[in-house]
């Protein structure tokens, strides 16, 4: 090529790059930016598709900004990120790493490397992972990188089908790419100003909204107080003494400190929304005249100090924890019988094996048997709902509890271990008040705990004791025992002394808390004495005829 030649083609190519320059920067919008810059590749630099990525160094992830395929721009979202390979696998990885641009006239071949993760998608944005049973739509691709101050922070592939691309349109198509990555850093710079402009705005609205409603509005249902410089409270409406028991004319003018302990830590932790940052709320524990409280926070700056609203959310934290020991736990008591039941159906289902007649039944029992435990926890679950919702039916008539506890007795001990004693100590004749299949849902429930709480070679006594206005039924065993702080909590719907499972017989945790809320309705009472150690004796009164 003679000088003449280069330096026409130099002159059409600076031309070409000043024009793509100012209409690149004639928009503001980052996605005219993308489409301007697809249509200035069309006219110069042959190819069947363009993709833009952005390269997160935080996260390692190359992301897709723009794909356009065949004519057809498409959603960039329908190409997964792809994780930054540092040894160079892939073609945007090698490209990332050594900031120099990529000229394959081979990617059939090279997407055969195993070292990379390879996609093609088609104008419709159907998209299959490479290589797979047919070859990739392109034949050569260009990777050029998109440079920030020295740092590769994208790539931008070109791809054909049929031509083979040389160093002069890599050249012109890397002038195009500075362009591009200059108006689309500008693009962002403005929607940033603009966000931050609508931040602000939110901020001052909101920290002006709040100010107003400290100095005006007791009613609110939230607690707000202003603190000042010197760190002592200048406001506290009515909602603040409400959730924290203390007066407005004891805590106005105090230090904060002296009011809510430890509040110079706790204030370290929330965030203070400023001019130009929305009010993010916090959740903490405060330590309120001995109790903890969990309180939702949201602070704002104004001219006088910094105004705090907060919300009592322990009940709700209290339901949460509730909720999530729950479902761990019934997740932990399904597991086992479904397993149980799911493996011995296979079993039986398998034709490449021989199963004896005695095998096949105990594999049947075993269902029937897991089969009849999950019943058990739906029935469980589905009556704790009952109880609460307020809609379970209680009979009250005249019952015999001796025979009650006699047929309980008989009915668990089918069931029970040999090495455990259970016996029935109650004497004939004795009547209470109540549903009898409420009465012997509570035994079963008492008297089940007993069993699997006992030791081996230990001893359950069920017995039933008349009183002047009331019958003591008792179910005593020998086991593990119950420390004196959670004997009420036992009660408590979901509770489970080793949430973990690891040192306890399985349950849902509501076993007790039905007998309680059951024994309530008929009129009666419930409770347990025990020591670590030195087993436990569950109780529960009914009223005499």
């Amino acid at each position: 090529m003679n000088d003449d030649v280069g330096g026409h083609r130099g002159a059409e190519k600076a031309e070409l790059l000043l024009a793509a320059a100012r209409y690149l920067n004639e928009t503001l919008e980052l996605e005219r930016v993308y489409d301007r810059f697809s249509e200035l590749l069309a006219d110069a630099v042959p190819h069947n598709g363009v993709i833009v990525s952005s390269f997160d160094p935080e996260k390692g992830l190359i992301s897709c900004d723009f794909a356009w395929v065949d004519g057809e721009k498409l959603d960039p979202s329908i190409l997964p990120p792809l994780p930054l390979n540092r040894e160079g696998g892939g073609m945007q990885s090698r490209v990332i790493m050594t900031g120099e641009p990529l000229l394959q006239n081979d990617v059939p071949e090279q997407v055969k490397d195993p070292a990379g993760v390879y996609y093609d998608v088609d104008r419709e944005g159907h998209l299959r992972k490479l290589p797979d049973e047919e070859p990739p739509g392109v034949q050569s691709a260009l990777m050029l990188p998109v440079k920030h101050e020295g740092e590769v922070v994208g790539v931008v592939q070109l791809m054909h089908e049929t031509v083979q691309y040389d160093d002069e349109q890599r050249e012109l198509a890397e002038g195009l790419v500075g362009l591009m990555a200059a108006a689309v850093r500008n693009a962002r710079l403005h929607e940033q100003a603009q966000g931050e402009a609508a931040a602000r705005a939110r901020a001052e609205a909101t920290a002006a909204a709040r100010e107003q409603a400290a100095r005006v509005l007791e009613a609110v249902g939230d607690g707000v107080t202003m603190v000042d410089a010197e760190g002592r409270l200048r406001f506290w409406n009515q909602a603040a003494e409400l959730i924290t028991g203390h007066a407005r004319e004891d805590v106005v003018g105090r230090p904060a400190d002296e009011v809510l302990s430890e509040w110079s830590t706790i204030a370290t932790e929330i965030p203070i929304s400023e001019e130009a940052e929305l009010a993010r709320p916090v959740t903490l524990p405060v330590e309120v005249d001995g109790s903890e409280l969990w309180l939702s926070f949201v602070a704002v700056r104004s001219p006088n100090g910094i105004v705090y609203t907060f919300r009592d959310l322990t009940v709700d934290r209290g339901l949460e924890v509730a909720k999530s020991d729950f479902i761990a736990t019934l997740s932990h008591e399904l597991r086992t019988p479904m397993t149980a039941v799911l493996g011995a159906a296979k079993t039986l289902l398998r034709d490449n094996i021989e199963l004896g007649p005695e095998r096949r039944k105990q594999l049947l029992e075993m269902i029937g048997a897991q089969g009849t435990r999950l019943t058990q926890i739906t029935e469980e679950v589905l009556l704790a709902n009952r109880l609460d919702r307020g809609d379970l039916r209680i009979d009250s008539e005249r019952v015999d509890l001796s025979r009650l506890v006699a047929h309980a007795v008989e009915t668990m001990r089918q069931d029970a271990p040999e090495s455990v004693s259970l016996s029935a100590a109650a004497n004939g004749g004795v009547e209470a008040v109540g549903d009898p299949d409420r009465i012997e849902q509570v035994l079963v429930n008492l008297i089940d705990n007993a069993v699997k709480y006992s030791p081996e070679g230990g001893e359950v006594v069920v017995r039933a004791v008349p009183s002047a206005v009331s019958v003591r039924v008792e179910v005593v065993d020998q086991g593990m025992g119950i420390s004196p702080a959670e004997q009420e909590a036992v009660f408590e719907k979901f509770y489970r002394g080793d949430p973990q499972h690891l040192s306890v017989p399985g349950g849902t945790g509501l076993g007790l808390y039905i007998c309680r809320e059951l024994v309530h309705r008929m009129g009666g009472s419930i409770g347990v004495r025990s020591r670590p150690g030195e087993g436990s004796t569950f109780w529960f009164d009914l009223p005499r005829p």
